[in-house]
This record gives C-alpha cells, structure tokens and sequence, in this order.
C-alpha cells in the first residue's frame, strides 16, 4: 500500500504524463499530465478497462510486444514521445512532449510560427521569417507589434483577429498581404489560444503560411473563367482582347500587355490592344511589317515561335527599334505568336517591361495558356465573319447579295418616308452579258462582273449600298439623293463603265450599262414600288437601245 502510494506521488510530480496498467489492462494510475495525450479529454477512471482509442494504434502494439524503445509520434500539432515499460504486474505508459523535436520541427517548417503575450508582445519567432523580412528574428523578440514595424494593414489584421481570440476563446483565420519591393505576398493566418494548467489564456500562437502562389492561382482561375465566358456569349473580339491584356497584366506585376493581329495577307501586324503602352507608341507599331529583327513580335510571327528579349538594349533584334524602345522606357519584350489549330500565326502576344527581365516559367505558362484561349477568340470572330459574309455577301463580287440587300434598303426606305428625306433607287443590268460569255467563257464574265462591281462601288459614295440581284442585273440604293442628283449620278456610272478597261488573257472586253432610275415621292408607300419602276425605266433604257439612262415617270 505504502509502495503503491509513493509512487503515484512520485509520477505525479514528474514532468511527464504516466498511465500505469495492471496484465487484465486495467487501469490502475493516471496522472493529470496524461491529458496531454488526450487533448484535454477526460482521464480514464481508476479500475476502468483501457479506453480503446486513448492511446494510438502502435502504443496499443507495444503493449503485445514490448521492446523498451520510445516511440514519437504527431498528436494534434506536437511530437509526443512515447515509451512503454513492462512491469511483473503490468505496464507503464509514460508520454511527453519531444520539445527538441518539436523545436527542430518548427524551425524548418515553412510556416511562419509566433508567439505572442495577451499585450501582442513577440515572445518567440522561428527563422521562416527571414524569407520575407530583412530583420533578423532575434530582433523581433520581447517587442510589440509597432516596434517591429510591421505595414499597418498587417499590424491591423493581427490585432483585430487577437482581440477576437483573447474574448472568445476561440481560433481565428484570416488572409493577410505584405507587399514587398519584389512581390506581393498573401499569407493565410491562423491564431490559436494558448493555456497555462489552470486552464487560463496565457498566449497566442500564431501560424501563417505563404500562399502567394494558391492565391494568385485562384484569382487567374476566376479571370481565366470570365474570359471563357465572354468568348462564349461571342462578346466583340476588341472587348475580349482588352479584358485579356488587364487579366495578363493584373497576374504579372509590371508587364504591360499588347496583342497584335496579322492581316489576311500574313505581312502586317496591327494592334488590337495595348491598354497599358503609351499612344505614340502604339501609332509606331501599329502595321507593322513582319519579318527577321523585327522587333520581338515581328520576328516571333515570321517564326512562328516564341521570342524573349530580356534586354531591348543589346539584343540585334531591337537595333532598328531600339530608340523608339528607350524614349518609352522599355527595355524587355517577350513575345508570343497566337497560332491556329493548324499551325498558322494568328497574331502575338506581347509582353513589355520597364526593365531587362526574363520571364519565370509560371510567367510563361500563363501566357501559353491565354494565348490558346485568344486562338479560339480569334478563330470564333473569324469564321463568325466568313458565316456573315456567306450569308450577306455575293461570293464573286464580295457586295451585298439581293435578300441582304432587300433587308437594309427596305429599312432606309422607311427610314427616309418617315423622316421626309429624298431617296433614290439604281437598276443596272450590263449590256449583251450573253455575248461576253459565248466569247470569253465564263472565266471571262466573271473578270467582268468584278470588275464592274468594283468600279460601281468606286464611283459611288460610301453611304450608299450596292448589290448584285443574280447574274449580271445590279442595284444601288442613294440615301438622302433627290431625282436630279440621282440621274446625275447614274449618267457619271454609265460614263465609267463605258471607260472601264477590262482585260483578260490578252484581250480588252469593252461593256456598257443600262441604268433605270426611280425616286421616292409621296405617293410611294413600299420599296417594291419603286424597285418596279426602276425597273419599268430599266426597261425602256434597253428597248431604247442600251448603253444609257433613264428615268422612271413620276410615282
């Protein structure tokens, strides 16, 4: 009784935590520092049957096969070390906090790791924090949250989230950034209430982690998915481009964003966005020629492949560049070429710098990424265009074909009986068009009607629309065009025409044209009305002997 007394007393006032068990594994002992194995659970009644969850599974296996060597293991954020000792009537189990272990742990962790008094007084500090902070940690201990200068925000954040621990009692997470010359950091911070055996709040612990990169990860996610968005819902291919350029330069700190696309003949580059460069030059580079020691951007799309120039300054590519460069203070480019599924150059992304630097592959990724996502923009705006033009536009003579053209003239029509506006109406229909086939073949009709088509469209102003109605028969619609004028118009077309050289597989094929015209009056409530008059004066002008015009009677 005596033995047994004593040595309860004995592990009771040693520092670490003693279960004693007898061999039906029935508990016998357990002192109060046991609970830190149980993370404040309660202890097991003397003359209970060991819990089964109270010690970890390869405690549990000791106890089968004892071998007197200590076991540490991680329990709710400590290494605890265990050791099981036989006795002739049972076991020992002692358990402590491996506080070497623990301090080796927290120094090479990559989570900053402090300690703070309840007035916000750093007691301790591992040395992570020499990753983001030029001052020694030393120097941080035993001083308040203004005596380490910390950025306010941050001084803020924690002392707010500390108070709400200190009345609670309960953990607090928060996100914090500290903003450094060469990044920005975002940190994801946890404090922990500390208590002493008294169960009073003694400490706060504080774990914060780098999550830059997650951060950073997250925010390109959400940027990535509204750009998928837009070129989903077909926004205009300007919108997406600038929103690209912000989205790019937003993830990339001091990179200024433009993206150039290359013209249908595959020579030039013209500018589609550059929010962020100065205009003057933008003006400089836009059009610009294609070609080797072009610049980053022209060189990158006569490659095909990717161009870095870390420094404008020394790099051949910039020699005839170099000055436009530096009076803009631009002093790296890294350029991009947007290429199709096929391979063929679409445009360039290019990526501009203040100063010589050289993109980190995080850098390049993003930029790959985007640069497919503008593929499939640009290839979406292009064959929505060739669906228009198909749908809108003659193929041969590229102008507008006959239900395109009945569309927009019928709503200028009512536009110009509305508002009271003169309004004018073309039939064209080229002369003896049979005999140019019989005798040129039908290649030969086609140089003619492009030809006539592009002279038609030259002669006539840009706020007018002409169409080709099938075969050789054409119309043009005069907005804001009174009678005389219009007449005046169609003579000058006529006198063109009959001076417009064709020539074709070294021949000269001569046409003419026969033109009725009609205009708007009062009386005339549809366009059909004054389509069929045009073309009862189309009519005469042919039976009077082609090659002139003539001129509806009064409507």
């Amino acid at each position: 009784m005596f033995a047994q007394a004593t040595l309860e007393t004995v592990l009771s006032a040693l520092p670490a935590g003693y279960l004693l068990l007898d061999l039906s594994r029935q508990v016998v002992f357990v002192s109060e520092r046991f609970s830190i194995a149980c993370h404040g659970a309660p202890l097991p009644a003397v003359g209970s049957p060991l819990p089964v969850a109270l010690l970890p599974e390869a405690v549990q296996q000791r106890l089968n096969q004892p071998d007197n060597k200590g076991l540490t293991l991680p329990a709710y954020g400590l290494l605890l070390e265990w050791l099981v000792t036989p006795l002739r009537s049972g076991w020992l189990i002692s358990v402590r906090e491996d506080r070497h272990a623990f301090r080796t742990l927290v120094d090479n962790s990559p989570d900053i790791i402090t300690r703070y008094d309840l007035e916000l007084r750093c007691r301790f500090i591992n040395n992570t924090l020499s990753k983001f902070s030029p001052t020694p940690a030393a120097e941080h201990i035993g001083r308040t949250l203004e005596e380490r200068r910390l950025p306010v925000q941050l001084k803020d954040a924690i002392r707010h989230n500390a108070q709400q621990v200190i009345a609670s009692g309960k953990p607090q997470r928060f996100i914090s950034e500290l903003s450094l010359p060469q990044r920005l950091y975002v940190f994801e911070s946890r404090l922990l209430p500390e208590y002493d055996d008294a169960g009073q709040l003694q400490s706060l612990l504080s774990i914060d982690r780098d999550i830059s990169e997650q951060h950073a990860t997250r925010l390109w996610e959400a940027d990535e998915n509204r750009l998928l968005e837009m070129i989903a819902n077909d926004r205009p291919l300007s919108e997406v481009m600038g929103w690209t350029c912000q989205m790019i330069e937003n993830q990339l700190s001091g990179a200024m964003c433009s993206i150039m696309l290359l013209d249908e003949a595959g020579e030039r580059l013209y500018l589609a966005a550059a929010p962020s460069l100065a205009s003057e030059y933008k003006e400089a580079i836009d059009g610009l020629r294609i070609g080797e020691g072009v610049g980053s951007c022209g060189t990158a799309a006569l490659r095909g492949e990717m161009v870095i120039v870390s420094d404008i300054a020394s790099d051949p590519l910039w020699q005839d560049y170099r000055e436009l460069a530096a009076a803009h203070r631009l002093h790296a480019c890294w350029s991009l070429p947007i290429l199709a599924q096929d391979g063929k150059v679409l445009g360039t992304f290019g990526l501009y710098h203040d100063r010589p630097c050289a993109p980190e592959p995080q850098a390049l990724d993003i930029v790959r990424r985007t640069s497919h996502l503008m593929a499939i923009a640009i290839q979406q705006e292009q064959r929505a265009t060739a669906l228009y033009r198909l749908a809108t536009l003659d193929g041969l003579t590229g102008l507008a074909n006959r239900r395109h053209f009945l569309d927009l003239a019928s709503q200028r029509f009512k536009e110009a009986r509305y508002l009271g506006k003169p309004f004018s109406l073309l039939m064209m229909d080229i002369d003896h068009f049979k005999r140019v086939n019989d005798g040129h073949g039908h290649e030969g009709g086609d140089v003619v009607l492009q030809a006539f088509a592009q002279c038609v469209k030259s002669t006539l102003r840009a706020s007018d629309l002409v169409c080709r109605m099938g075969g050789e028969e054409f119309a043009a619609i005069l907005p804001d065009t009174p009678a005389g004028e219009a007449l005046v118009v169609a003579k000058r077309l006529r006198n063109a025409i009959a001076a417009l050289p064709i020539a074709h597989q070294n021949h000269t094929i001569p046409i003419t044209v026969s033109i009725g015209v009609a205009s708007l009056s009062p009386a005339c409530r549809e366009l059909s009305e004054l389509i069929r008059h045009a073309d009862q004066a189309l009519y005469q002008a042919k039976a009077k002997g082609r090659n002139r015009v003539c001129v509806a009677e009064s409507l």
